[in-house]
Parts: structure tokens; C-alpha cells; sequence
């Protein structure tokens, strides 16, 4: 009631002051373009710290109202909701940058060539644009990336006897040396389809290849992989290359007792794995981009569904996402945006690292190994399963070649179930 009557009673004096100046009385259409615009409403669906955008676009724009809804894995819910015929589709979708051509496979993508400007297209770290580049359209805008570099424990890497790689095949040598001690160890990459994927890209052993005419080819049975993965598969079974990362259970209890020499990892991983998880080894950790030619794997990206009933303003959050300095201020991962890198929060100076002025060198560093010409799937998130599977296997002892193979035919097959033609 109080709000009603404290609205009525600024109606009233401004009826009572146009009297007293002796202004006309408005006329219904002079009314109607008196209102402020009607708020729209927007539905996004995201994880992580990504609703601090949410939050800083609603305050930039007071006439839209954002819906924030954390979402882990959207492909499948929106699959669900879209055969449905459920209208209740979110407007933006943040996930994987690997899983645009699975969007665009499935409908759920809207240019935004037009609406990021050439100037600012420009101010993308290298590569970063080209996976959400299909068939000529801007697909996605990302935000982050997930260059590898060498999270390493300053004290540890010491007493290890190791050094700071620079090639994958420093760290297999390494691994060898300490599996034979099983003192120390270092952490891999993350989970098993990953590394795999991340090694093979990092040494331009191209999977997929998007063709001219929309065909695929697939060329995940190849003999760099093949070696990659006979030593990778090496590496984990002597003991001195840990399976996955510190948010999972092997590695997780390796870096609580500080034997962890240094990890393989993306430039996020320090933020959101290692100085929330060990908070206790505060002043241990340091980052290196040292390993040349990895690739960049991945990251995140926003996505305005074409289903929206407010496209514009849907594409216009995915882009403030994308670009917002004061969003990127507040999150730690290293952004695609080069026009946010003087507020960025991964490039401030945390004092959880062992040398926090250089750490963020580095990762700015990192931003610049960003690869380019990898191609992902039409289904990428079918070939992490797979490729998750297929290492499982060739780290319990099966034949790496006949994996390879094996994983070859199934993406192939579950291709051409999706209607994409392969050659």
C-alpha cells in the first residue's frame, strides 16, 4: 500500500505543478510515451561466477531483468525441453566453447556477426573466435580460455629434482623418473578425454576437419596420437604422471600432502583449483606458460538461442558477457577479450602465489599460445565421453591402436546418426 500511495503522490504533484505552470494536460498519447519502457525479462543459464555478469548487465540495463539459473549441463535439458515443445527455453546459455558446432548442430545459435563490431572482433586473443566461426557465422561470443601451462609448487619442484618443462616430452621423461621413486608426482592435465584431446591438439594432430561443402573427416586414428597416447598411458601407469586433477580424488590427495611437483593445466586452474582447494599452501604456487604450441582447449562461450522471444536484447547480454570490463574485473579466469586484460581479475596480483606480479605476467603470457586450426565435432561432448572410455582402457593395458581405431568408428558412426556427413 505504501508504495501505491507514494506513487499517487507523485502523480498528483506533477499534475499540480504542469497546472501551476499552466502546461497543457497531457493527452493519451503524450501519457503512453511518458512511461519508462517495459521491462523484458531474460533466462540464462550458466555455472560458476558467471551470474556476476547476470548481475552487472540488470544493473546496466534497467529496463531488462535477468534470470539467473545454474545450469551444469544444458545440452541435454534444452534437447528435452526443445522436442517438448516447451517455450520455455533460456534466451543465453553459457558452456563450452568445444560444443559450438553441437549448438549449431541442434539449432540453438543465433549470428551475432552483426552485432560484435569489426573493432572489437579484433580485440580477441588468437584463435579464440575461429571455433564459434561456423559456416561464416559468429555463433558464440567466449569468455574465457584455457591455454596449458605449468601450475608448479615452488618447495616441491625443488626437493623433486625436477624443472619447469617445455615440451610434453619433458614432462613424459619426468614422469618416468619420478614413477620410480613414487616420491612425487606430477598432475595431469584433467580428465582422461581431455588430456588426451589436449595433447593431440597441442602437437597439430587435427581430429576433425570441417569441410567446404559442411562434411566432416574424422582423423582421430593417426600416428602422432598414437604415440602421444602410448606415452601418456606410460606416463600414468608408472606412477609418476597422476590421472586427472586436484578436484578429483588421485590428485586431490596428492596436492594435500605436497607431492605434486607441478601440474599441467589450464591458467584457470590455480584460481579454481588449487588455491581454493590447498588454501593452506598459500605462498607455495607458481604458473609458467612454458610449453610451446599446446593449443588452447577449450574454455567457455555464450550463446543467444534464436528461440528467444527477445533476441536482440539476448544477444546483447551474451555480448556484454563476452566484453564487460566489470564483469571480467570480478572473475579469474584469463579472458578472450583483450580490451578487459588492464582490469581482469586473472591478472591481478594475488597474493596466494608464491610471486603474484609474476603469475599474472605469465598468464597474460598464456593468453598468447592460444592455438588455431583445430576443429571440433558436430558432437564433441559424444567424443569426450568416448575418448574418456578409450584412455581408461589403454591405461588398464588395452592396445592403443586398436583403441584408436575403435574410437574412430564410433564417432564416425555417431556422425552420421546425427545426419553429418563424414568423408
Amino acid at each position: 500500500m505504501k508504495r501505491i500511495k507514494t506513487r499517487a503522490g507523485v502523480v498528483a504533484a506533477a499534475l499540480l505543478t504542469a497546472l501551476v505552470a499552466g502546461a497543457p494536460m497531457a493527452g493519451p498519447a503524450a501519457a503512453r510515451a511518458a512511461r519508462p519502457q517495459d521491462q523484458i525479462t531474460l533466462h540464462m543459464w550458466a555455472w560458476a561466477d558467471r551470474n556476476l555478469c547476470a548481475q552487472d548487465f540488470a544493473k546496466a540495463n534497467p529496463t531488462i531483468k535477468v534470470v539467473y539459473t545454474e545450469q551444469l549441463n544444458p545440452i541435454p535439458k534444452l534437447n528435452v525441453l526443445k522436442r517438448a515443445g516447451n517455450s520455455n527455453l533460456p534466451d543465453v546459455v553459457f558452456d563450452n566453447i568445444e560444443y559450438a558446432a553441437n549448438y549449431a548442430q541442434l539449432g540453438f545459435v543465433s549470428d551475432l556477426s552483426a552485432v560484435v563490431p569489426a573493432a572489437v572482433k579484433a580485440k580477441y586473443a588468437p584463435g579464440t573466435l575461429a571455433p564459434l566461426t561456423i559456416n561464416g557465422k559468429l555463433v558464440g561470443v567466449p569468455h574465457d580460455m584455457a591455454a596449458l601451462g605449468i601450475w608448479y609448487n615452488v618447495n616441491t619442484l625443488k626437493a623433486s629434482g625436477l624443472s619447469i618443462p617445455h615440451s610434453f616430452d619433458q614432462v613424459f621423461a619426468a614422469a618416468a623418473t619420478l614413477g620410480k621413486t613414487k616420491k612425487y608426482a606430477i598432475s595431469g592435465i584433467g580428465t582422461l578425454a581431455f588430456a588426451l584431446e589436449s595433447l593431440a591438439w597441442g602437437a597439430h594432430a587435427n581430429w576433425f576437419t570441417a569441410n567446404s561443402d559442411g562434411s566432416y573427416t574424422v582423423n582421430i586414428d593417426n600416428a602422432i596420437t598414437e604415440k602421444l597416447a602410448t606415452s601418456y598411458v606410460a606416463a600414468i601407469r608408472s606412477g609418476g604422471l597422476l590421472p586427472d586433477d586436484p578436484f578429483s580424488p588421485v590428485s586431490g590427495k596428492a596436492y594435500a600432502q605436497h607431492k605434486v611437483a607441478y601440474a599441467m593445466g589450464p591458467n584457470w586452474l590455480g584460481h579454481y583449483g588449487i588455491e581454493p582447494g590447498y588454501p593452506k599452501q598459500k605462498g607455495e604456487w607458481s604458473f609458467q606458460a612454458s610449453l610451446p604450441s599446446v593449443g588452447w582447449w577449450g574454455g567457455g562461450a555464450f550463446y543467444a538461442l534464436p528461440q528467444s522471444q527477445n533476441l536482440a536484447a539476448a544477444q546483447k547480454l551474451a555480448v556484454y558477457c563476452s566484453t564487460s570490463p566489470t564483469f571480467q574485473a570480478q572473475a579469474a579466469t584469463v579472458p578472450s577479450f583483450t580490451g578487459v586484460y588492464n582490469v581482469a581479475g586473472a591478472f591481478q596480483k594475488d597474493p596466494f602465489f608464491a610471486d603474484p606480479a609474476g603469475t599474472a605476467a605469465q598468464l597474460r603470457l598464456s593468453a598468447q599460445h592460444t592455438g588455431t586450426g583445430w576443429a571440433f565435432s558436430p558432437n564433441q561432448s559424444y567424443v569426450d565421453t568416448q575418448v574418456a572410455a578409450a584412455t581408461a582402457a589403454m591405461v588398464n593395458g588395452a592396445d592403443v591402436h586398436t583403441q584408436l581405431a575403435k574410437l574412430q568408428q564410433q564417432v564416425i558412426s555417431n556422425l552420421k546418426l546425427q545426419g553429418v556427413s563424414v568423408k
